[in-house]
């Protein structure tokens, strides 16, 4: 069974964000959206490869409904994880939206090209960074 089936039994998202700010922002989005999934929040690189090979590990461990992915992760970059979550059966399917503060359009073009659903500018504006919840409803279906 592929994560993607799992997910929809017990729905919660992944946010793989150092910046504790920045994760009570994407919860302050998830609420004015009206998304009510359970949250699980690795603060590192290799916090997020461990929960990887944990959900991998374990044939009755369910994947996130969305990944919520910050690009510029200690430790281990967020593009390496995202390399690993489409090099995994278990894995690739699981919709992963990119954050980053860059602004660079080779970012986001290497992004999508590792197979991010999304990329995601951290805007400096509270209702812009909001619309993250849109995007990650929209993802949900």
């Amino acid at each position: 069974m592929s994560c993607g089936d799992e997910a929809k039994v017990q729905e919660f998202l992944l946010i793989a964000e150092d910046n504790p700010a920045d994760v009570g922002l994407i919860r302050m989005a998830l609420k004015r959206h009206g998304i009510g999934a359970a949250v699980e929040v690795v603060q590192d690189g290799e916090a997020a490869l461990r929960f990887i090979e944990r959900v991998e590990a374990d044939s009755h461990a369910a994947c996130p409904a969305v990944a919520v992915l910050d690009l510029h992760l200690p430790r281990v970059s967020g593009d390496e994880i995202l390399r690993r979550m489409r090099g995994s059966a278990k894995w690739r399917e699981v919709p992963v939206i990119v954050m980053s503060s860059s602004l660079s359009g080779r970012d986001r073009e290497e992004a999508m090209a590792r197979g991010a659903s999304a990329y995601f500018c951290k805007p400096s504006e509270l209702d812009q960074f909001l619309e993250l919840g849109a995007i990650i409803k929209e993802l949900l279906g």
